[in-house]
């Protein structure tokens, strides 16, 4: 039975209409806008008809017939509002403001023209405001504790008014976050480069190091065959051996 169990977690299938998305109705519909082109071509040259019933034959030849019609996305929705998963949305990326939300604003300027050093102001003012009433209630609910909604409106009222002067700081958050996460990929590519250059350095420091020791063996070797033919061409000679203990000595003193 446990094999046989679905997991709730999983994401939904796909729509069923996905099973329409073939490469022969994508063949069809491509036929089908050729022909309605033709056909409006057609029409055009035509004497023009009513208006409305115009409208009306534009407005069902749009949609192709059958199982086409899948394959066409949806007309975008008219107007600055829609309305999803029960909520009314707004197509415009802004703070709605609390006129428009039916709220009383307590704070006289408007959100577009408000400054920084006056939202400060208004967030004090408004925290004292929440203290006081918040004292208030304490002192309604003491002597008539019938009468509190009032003032729980009132700290309804104070904190909605906080709550939307805090939202107007979301793009400047967006930014500084962004700016923040810009300058940590930043330092993190320097890091990489200088340790990069680091090791780089340091191999470098080694080929030389090396190419130096191999100069060495070579200007050795080279001093060595010489060394070798004078005391071959001293031997020779009469007076060899003084010849062959003064090069010894000097290239013992050389050497040290």
């Amino acid at each position: 039975m446990a094999k046989e169990e679905l997991i709730s977690s999983l994401y939904p299938p796909p729509p069923p209409y996905v099973k329409f998305f073939t490469d022969e109705n994508l063949n069809k519909l491509e036929d089908w806008k050729v022909n309605k082109a033709q056909q409006q071509q057609q029409q055009q040259q035509r004497e023009l008809q009513d208006g409305e019933s115009k409208e009306e034959e534009e407005e069902e030849d749009i949609v192709p017939p059958g199982e086409l019609r899948f394959l066409v996305p949806p007309k975008a929705p008219e107007g600055s509002h829609y309305r999803g998963y029960g909520n009314i949305w707004s197509f415009e990326d802004k703070l709605p403001s609390l006129k428009s939300a039916n709220w009383e604003q307590l704070y006289p300027d408007d959100d577009e023209s408000i400054t920084s050093e006056t939202k400060i102001k208004e967030l004090h003012k408004l925290s004292d405001s929440l203290l006081l009433n918040f004292l208030e209630l304490i002192g309604i609910a003491s002597i008539d504790p019938q009468q509190y909604q009032g003032k729980i409106k009132d700290i309804s009222l104070i904190l909605i008014n906080i709550n939307h002067l805090l939202n107007t700081y979301r793009p400047h958050q967006s930014r500084e976050s962004l700016i923040m996460l810009l300058r940590k990929q930043i330092d993190v590519k320097r890091n990489e480069i200088n340790q990069i250059d680091k090791i780089s350095s340091e191999i470098k420091a080694k080929i030389v190091k090396l190419t130096q020791i191999d100069d060495l063996k070579s200007n050795d070797s080279i001093e060595f065959e010489q060394f070798s033919k004078r005391i071959a061409s001293a031997s020779s000679a009469s007076s060899g051996k003084d010849a062959i203990r003064d090069d010894i000595i000097t290239k013992l003193l050389s050497d040290v």
